[in-house]
């Protein structure tokens, strides 16, 4: 049996990220975080007790969660988004395992089995807070987890705030103008491997997250920690299309997530499509692979460290020697970094 509530969430904007409109104004600093059709794992707590640990998911167009026996009591909601199979978490009120006296004060959350790499914007709850509807909460901000639940099978209203755990990767590509005129290139698939020491890093990555709850004046994350586990990581894919998609002389973005600590390099496979300007396929399935050395790309940069930035690329693709239009220079452009 499931019960039936309206879950809203809000996600912090990443670092040069810019504000969205929207039709109201969440806390400042933050927007609508759409997680698709995943689905955000959700701890029901309360001081002494053990913690009833489950997801929010959408189902038939309304969300519901598998948690069954919620009371009309208060409760500190902690959790992260998205959940997947086999991500488990891992809760307590201290560093102590199993140490449920005190979350009102906060919560240590381990997260075990994350993809080191993935398409999802990991993050977790640093604030919720129960609402009369879904348009208006009773004071949601960050640092305070406490939400009071109805005993109704119907109005229970959810608002979740979200802070990131993972650094963001925006890879902007384009074709160049002179040879768009000559080629058209149909973006097929492209997959990320990052590397950190000259190694591959690992495929899977436990996190740890501190959360200490406050008056909202800070955020309530107190420390992430990752330790990755697992095989060598294998390349991720961050995008992929049977058809292809239609690249143009204006930037388009693939955004994938990723562990950033030790972080210092990626090397993105790209595989592509490529007619004449008649519609004719004239080589299919060519294949790009780019080092992406962060070092080379960004000022003072040593390796990535920060959860919640965002790191923009911008390639460009384009033949060697367009000039001289060898045709096999023609049909196997290659990309450059902008």
């Amino acid at each position: 049996m499931t019960r039936p509530v309206e879950v809203t969430s809000y996600v912090s904007w990443f670092e040069e990220d810019v504000a969205v409109t929207r039709a109201w104004a969440p806390p400042t600093g933050y927007s609508k975080y759409d997680i698709g059709d995943k689905s955000i794992g959700i701890c029901f707590t309360q001081n002494g007790k053990e913690p009833m640990k489950g997801q929010f998911f959408e189902s038939s167009g309304k969300w519901r969660t598998n948690i069954e026996d919620i009371k009309a009591e208060d409760y500190y909601l902690y959790g992260y988004a998205p959940h997947s199979a086999g991500i488990s978490c891992e809760i307590s009120s201290t560093a102590t395992p199993e140490d449920w006296s005190k979350f009102d004060k906060g919560a240590v959350m381990k997260l075990k089995n994350v993809p080191t790499i993935t398409g999802n914007d990991m993050c977790v709850v640093i604030g919720a807070k129960e609402g009369p509807n879904k348009e208006t909460d009773n004071g949601l901000r960050r640092g305070d987890f406490k939400y009071s639940a109805s005993a109704s099978q119907t109005g229970n209203f959810v608002f979740l705030l979200f802070d990131h755990i993972y650094a963001a990767l925006n890879i902007n590509i384009k074709v160049h103008g002179d040879y768009d005129e000559l080629r058209t290139i149909k973006l097929k698939n492209i997959s990320l491997r990052s590397i950190s020491s000259g190694s591959p890093t690992k495929e899977k990555t436990d996190i740890t997250v501190t959360l200490a709850a406050n008056d909202g004046t800070s955020n309530p994350i107190s420390s992430v920690s990752f330790d990755p586990n697992g095989a060598d990581s294998e390349e991720y894919e961050v995008f992929k299309s049977s058809e292809g998609t239609t690249l143009t002389t204006g930037y388009q973005s693939f955004v994938s997530y990723f562990m950033p600590t030790g972080v210092t390099k990626f090397i993105m496979t790209s595989v592509y499509d490529i007619y004449d300007k008649k519609g004719n396929k004239v080589r299919e399935d060519c294949k790009a692979t780019n080092g992406l050395v962060l070092s080379e790309l960004f000022d003072r940069f040593e390796e990535a460290e920060k959860i919640g930035t965002r790191y923009n690329i911008n390639l460009t693709i384009q033949p060697t020697y367009l000039y001289m239009l060898s045709e096999p220079d023609l049909n196997n452009p290659t990309m450059t970094i902008n």
